[in-house]
Formats: C-alpha cells, sequence, structure tokens
C-alpha cells in the first residue's frame, strides 16, 4: 500500500479525481473506455482546454493514467478497448475516495450515518432481506432534504423491489443532481417518478428501466442531458418528438425504440432545423421502410457508432431486401445491424428469391457487425470494397449456396479482424491477396467448414 500511496502522491492534483472515480466500478471489473468518458464527462471531472476538446482531454488523462502503470489497458482486437484498476490500486482508491468524501458505497444493511450521505457520489446496494420503506433513505422527501441537496451523483442497484417503495419516496428535491443511474435490476420507473426525473434539469446522464411507451413531453426540461441509456421492457418505446429539444445528447441507448408508433398509420414529419449534432451513439432503434425513414439520420450527422434492429421489409419494385442508406452518415466508424425476419418459425429470411443487398455504408466505417443476415456472394462483394473496413462480425449468417468464393478483386485492404460466428458456410474460398493486412481469424461454430 504505501508504494501505490507514493504513485499516487505523485500524481498531478486534477489526475487524483479521475483514478478514484475508477474505483466505484466493481473490483476486477474492465470498464469499457467509451462508457467511463461518458462518466467522467457528466461528473465534471474533465474540463475542456483552448487547446484540446473535451474528448481529447479524456483520452490523454486515460492514457497518462495506464502510463503510471496503476491502471491496466485492455486492447485485444476485436473487443471494446476498455480499462481497469489494479486490486491493490482498488482497494486504496476505494479507502482514499471515502476519506476525502469524493464517493461512498452504501448497503441497505448497515445503518447510513449523515456524514455517508454528505459524499458527492453515492451508490447505494438494497437488497431484499434487508430492505424497509423507512430505511431507503435516499427516496425519502423526509430525510433526504438535508443529506441529499449537494449530491451530484446517485447510483442504486441491488435484488429488483416490485411494488414495495412507498408513495412517499420521491427525487424532485434531488435538484443539482447530474449523474442518476437507476438500475433496472433494482426497480423499473413508472410515470410519476418519471416525471419527477424531468424536474431534475441539471442532469447530465441518466440510466433507467422503464415500460413506458412514450417519454413524458416533460422530458424536453432536460436540456443539459448527454447521456440516456433506458432499458425498456414494455413494448417499443417512441422516440419521437421528445428528443429534438435534447440538443447535448451525445448518447442514446434504449432497447426496443422506434422514431414513430409503428401501428399507426401516419406520416413522418421531420424539420430541416430538427437536428442532434452531438450526438455520437445511437442504439438500438427497430427500422421498418416507411417513407422519410432515411430523413431521419440526416439528423444525426455527427454519428459515430450505430446499432439497428431492421425488420424484415421487401422492396417489391427491386426485388431486394430494404435496407437504410447510411453513406451520408460521414463520421460513422461502427456499425452492428440485427435483422429480425418475418418467419415466425424462425428458420432464415422469408423470402429467398433474392439475397442480395443495396448496402450504401460509409466509406469511413472501421467495424461492421451484421447478425442474422441473409447474404449472397454480391453483397460480401460490396462490403469487401470498402476501403477503411477493420473489423467485420458476421454472427448466424445464412451464406446463399454456402459458399464464399472470392474472386480477385475482393480484396478487404484494411480488414484486420474476421469473425464468423454460427455461419452456414461449408465452401470458403480466398485468394493471395484477399486478406493482405488480416491479423486475426475467428472461427466459431461453423461446423460445416472444411479444411479449417
Amino acid at each position: 500500500m504505501k508504494v501505490i500511496e507514493l504513485s499516487y502522491d505523485h500524481l498531478p492534483h486534477h489526475m487524483k479525481p479521475r483514478i478514484l472515480y475508477l474505483a466505484s466500478f466493481p473490483k476486477d471489473t474492465a470498464m469499457d473506455r467509451v462508457m467511463l468518458k461518458m462518466y467522467w464527462r457528466a461528473e465534471g471531472i474533465v474540463e475542456q482546454t483552448e487547446m484540446k476538446s473535451l474528448e481529447e482531454e479524456m483520452g490523454i488523462y486515460l492514457d497518462k493514467l495506464i502510463s503510471s502503470s496503476l491502471v491496466i489497458a485492455f486492447n485485444e482486437i476485436g473487443d471494446y478497448s476498455s480499462c481497469q484498476l489494479h486490486a491493490l490500486v482498488h482497494d486504496f482508491c476505494l479507502i482514499k475516495a471515502r476519506e476525502e468524501k469524493w464517493f461512498v458505497q452504501i448497503s441497505s444493511s448497515d445503518p447510513s450515518s449523515s456524514s455517508d450521505l454528505m459524499a458527492s457520489i453515492v451508490i447505494i446496494n438494497y437488497d431484499k432481506e434487508h430492505f424497509k420503506p423507512n430505511n431507503f433513505v435516499l427516496l425519502n422527501s423526509i430525510k433526504k432534504r438535508h443529506s441529499g441537496k449537494h449530491r451530484c451523483s446517485l447510483a442504486i442497484t441491488g435484488d429488483k423491489i416490485e411494488d414495495c417503495l412507498p408513495d412517499a419516496c420521491h427525487l424532485r428535491d434531488l435538484r443539482l443532481l447530474r449523474v442518476l443511474d437507476l438500475s433496472p435490476s433494482f426497480m423499473m420507473v413508472k410515470n410519476s417518478l418519471l416525471n419527477e426525473i424531468c424536474m431534475l434539469n441539471h442532469l447530465r446522464f441518466l440510466n433507467i428501466g422503464t415500460e413506458v411507451k412514450y417519454l413524458p413531453s416533460s422530458f424536453s426540461n432536460l436540456r443539459n442531458l448527454e447521456t440516456l441509456v433506458v432499458i425498456n421492457e414494455g413494448s417499443t418505446l417512441v422516440l419521437l418528438p421528445s428528443i429534438w429539444d435534447l440538443v447535448k445528447l451525445r448518447v442514446l441507448s434504449i432497447d426496443a425504440c422506434c422514431f414513430f408508433d409503428l401501428d399507426a398509420d401516419e406520416p413522418i414529419l421531420i424539420t430541416t432545423d430538427s437536428k442532434l449534432e452531438n450526438l455520437r451513439v445511437l442504439e438500438t432503434p427497430v427500422l421498418s421502410y416507411a417513407k422519410g425513414i432515411e430523413d431521419i439520420f440526416i439528423s444525426f450527422p455527427n454519428l459515430q457508432r450505430f446499432t439497428f434492429v431492421l425488420k424484415e421489409s421487401w422492396d417489391y419494385s427491386t426485388e431486394r431486401y430494404w435496407f437504410p442508406k447510411l453513406d451520408f452518415l460521414t463520421e460513422l466508424e461502427e456499425l452492428r445491424v440485427d435483422f429480425e425476419s418475418s418467419n415466425t418459425n424462425d428458420s432464415g429470411p422469408s423470402v429467398a428469391t433474392n439475397w442480395s443487398w443495396d448496402f450504401h455504408f460509409p466509406y469511413n466505417l472501421k467495424t461492421l457487425s451484421l447478425f442474422d443476415l441473409p447474404l449472397a456472394s454480391d453483397s460480401l462483394s460490396t462490403i469487401a470494397r470498402f476501403p477503411n473496413l477493420e473489423e467485420l462480425f458476421l454472427t448466424r449468417t445464412i451464406i446463399q449456396g454456402e459458399e464464399w468464393n472470392m474472386g480477385e478483386e475482393d480484396t478487404f485492404v484494411n480488414l484486420k479482424y474476421l469473425n464468423l460466428d454460427l455461419v452456414s458456410l461449408a465452401k470458403l474460398e480466398v485468394g493471395e491477396k484477399s486478406f493482405p493486412v488480416l491479423e486475426k481469424l475467428d472461427l466459431r461454430g461453423c461446423r460445416k467448414l472444411e479444411n479449417y
């Protein structure tokens, strides 16, 4: 511990809160670098300078912590870049953070003192054995008035509480809250509490679970929100028009969401000034063909990571599956598509007359993940022509004819990683120049594939 303390003491003053923050995550757990930067940004522990953007500053600080040997970096090809504290460093930082009242971790089995609740960041774990309405102190309107008014960050996880949360519990007095993380494993947020969350206009980061179909119109109050993560366990959640006022939004991740009501036969209305120019990550809308659907993507000109579910839409005029044109998203680097067949037997695509796709990907695309898409040779050849593609994941892919024969023109010039997982492929023929810079080939469950 003495050696770790010495290394910590030698860190510049502005670096110490950043490494202490890493101890708020579970021990021996790797943290996605992108997610870590989201939290840092929301907590306000990294500031933009005149010379560098906030994103650049965060990258520099994280690299410095890694070079100090206090933080371990994981950069395995085919995986997201992540990092974590060494086990002993985590123990030291946890103690230090409590001493400095930077953050505190509380269990529902512990009697929380008022000093515990004065920390800027409070992380609570509740379990069914010790949960009682009167010990849910942070949402109790009587007990929290003094302990919570200066709190910046609140995270609650633990056993699901079903409907035992009393009506007397509220969030509306936590006016200065910047980060709210209510684990869906603990509770699903209902309309009444969701409306109170909309009163927290300092929020920058919000993670909740809910079953509502629409975000309330009062969501427009959250004009400082930069990250919105919603685990949706109900029907498909409709986004528009609520999200247009969230102009600072950088990350929008909602399970099973859609831009418009899929059950309503109404036109999609997008005005020219409806733009979320700061949005960098969008996950996971459900897309199917509708007039004007591609105009929505113009509203996200700086998107870098995009994940969506593609419902099977057959274009009878071209006799092809419909696929959205994304080539105008010039900043897009990572794309994941999950194909949802209309075949109720889940035995493959319902229409098999033409398995080719009219792909229009941006040239900057570096990582492409396709799940359950039926593909023909010409579609694979189209993918091969994207010059900056570095990682390709094909999962549960049905290859027409179960053969992939790569011609001389099919060259993945920059592909470093190829992952074939449960692909219906019996024959793979490649040329000497098909993968000139390939570093790793990962084959999983391709039992029909010969000679590999």
